[in-house]
C-alpha cells in the first residue's frame, strides 16, 4: 500500500510540474488571471510541494521556494530542517488569492518523537513570481 501511494504521489507531483511547465510556456498566471485559475495553480503547488516533502525528496521542494526565500534559507539549511521530521499526509483546505497572492491553508499530519500521527494546520502564502505560484518561506 505504502508502494502504490509513493507512486500516486510521485506521479503527481511529475503532473503538477508539467502543468506548472506548460503554464510557463504559455505564458503563466498574472495578477489579471481569473481567481478560479489563481487557486487552482496554487493548489496544485502547495499539493505538489507536499508530496515531495512526504515522500522525503525536500531537495526538489526547495524548488518551490520563491526567490527571496532562497535568500534567507539554504538548500542545505532547507533540507536539513524538514528532513528532521517524518511527515505523513498533507492536503489543502482552504485557498485564498487576491492580485498576486494565494494564503492556503494545509492540514498535514507528522510523527512526533513521543506520538505518531499527529495532526496540524498551516497557513502558506504563495506569491506570483514568473508566472507561477511559489512558497515564501516564514521568517
Amino acid at each position: 500500500m505504502n508502494r502504490v501511494m509513493g507512486r500516486t504521489r510521485k506521479w503527481f507531483a511529475l503532473g503538477a510540474w508539467v502543468l506548472g511547465t506548460l503554464a510557463g510556456c504559455a505564458g503563466g498566471l498574472t495578477k489579471d488571471s481569473p481567481v478560479d485559475a489563481k487557486t487552482a495553480a496554487a493548489t496544485e503547488r502547495s499539493q505538489a510541494r507536499w508530496a515531495l516533502i512526504i515522500d522525503k525528496d525536500v531537495a526538489r521542494a526547495y524548488e518551490y521556494l520563491s526567490k527571496a526565500s532562497k535568500q534567507v534559507i539554504s538548500r542545505q539549511d532547507f533540507v536539513d530542517r524538514l528532513s528532521r521530521t517524518v511527515f505523513r499526509s498533507a492536503s489543502v483546505q482552504k485557498v485564498d488569492c487576491t492580485e498576486e497572492v494565494c494564503k492556503v491553508t494545509v492540514r498535514y499530519t507528522y510523527d512526533h518523537p513521543q506520538m505518531k500521527g499527529v495532526g496540524n494546520l498551516l497557513l502558506e502564502t504563495w506569491i506570483l513570481e514568473d508566472g507561477k505560484y511559489v512558497y515564501v518561506w516564514p521568517s
